[in-house]
């Protein structure tokens, strides 16, 4: 389909060769989505990771209501993202969101940032991560207790400190679970479509835009389904060849 010129509503259709792919490639809203894609999907994966990191080692010690705090973080994982997103363009309202009145208190003014082509993608960056922090918080608690007990005794023995041991010996036995948050974060980052749809609709000037909801709009609202089947054939490209290099690696600092 992405060789041919389908507008959705024709029966037929007429083949045109490469003419998508070469349009495509010679245009900067595209390469600006394909940034957009990268730079979201990077970001989110690198802050979920670091901070349930750090919330799952606080959670794995002993802590008051622990069973209470683990339900808190891991609520909006189950959080309809269409109904989440609608909170978030209401937390991010520079003029009666509550943001907005925290530093309205402090004498400082809160950007729009929905509609700032320089914040809009880290805005939605923040509530992206927040919607992954409970999935793999859980994950890697899971993977931390799972830890063997004796592995770390012995290195306690041996007078390894609390970060040795978690550098040598916790972390290395971890990292398969590290490799697979790794692979499903960034494909399941690369596919974002509800946030965009809701909160900015790939704006201000393409800012927020991403492949899928690009991949949307040529399809469903422009009827260019042959240009559409061109951005998905590239972005299939993009994914598997991602994850080929990752399968390529994994060796180097995954431990079995």
């Amino acid at each position: 389909m992405s060789f041919t010129d389908w507008n959705l509503l024709r029966p037929t259709w007429n083949m045109v060769g490469l003419n998508n792919y070469i349009n495509l490639l010679t245009s900067a809203t595209f390469w600006q989505i394909a940034r957009n894609s990268v730079v979201f999907a990077l970001g989110v994966v690198s802050a979920t990771l670091t901070i349930s990191m750090a919330l799952a080692l606080l959670l794995n010690q002993w802590l008051v209501a622990r069973g209470f705090w683990r339900l808190v973080i891991f609520s909006p994982h189950i959080t309809t993202s269409a109904a989440m997103a609608l909170v978030w363009v209401s937390m991010y309202d520079p003029k009666h969101g509550p943001f907005a009145a925290a530093l309205g208190w402090l004498g400082l003014t809160f950007p729009n940032v929905l509609a700032d082509t320089n914040l809009v993608l880290l805005a939605l960056m923040v509530v992206a991560t927040w919607k992954g922090l409970g999935f793999s918080t859980i994950i890697i608690l899971a993977a931390l207790q799972g830890v063997d007990r004796t592995l770390k005794e012995a290195a306690s023995i041996d007078g390894a400190n609390q970060r040795q041991i978690f550098r040598h010996v916790v972390f290395p036995a971890i990292t398969p679970i590290m490799y697979f948050l790794v692979v499903t974060g960034i494909l399941d980052a690369i596919k974002t479509f509800d946030l965009i749809s809701v909160m900015t609709d790939g704006g201000p000037g393409n800012a927020s835009n991403m492949f899928v909801y690009q991949i949307y709009q040529e399809a469903f609202r422009f009827q260019r389904m042959g240009y559409a089947s061109a951005i998905s054939v590239i972005m299939f490209v993009l994914i598997m060849s991602f994850t080929y290099f990752q399968t390529r690696i994994k060796s180097r600092w995954v431990s079995y």
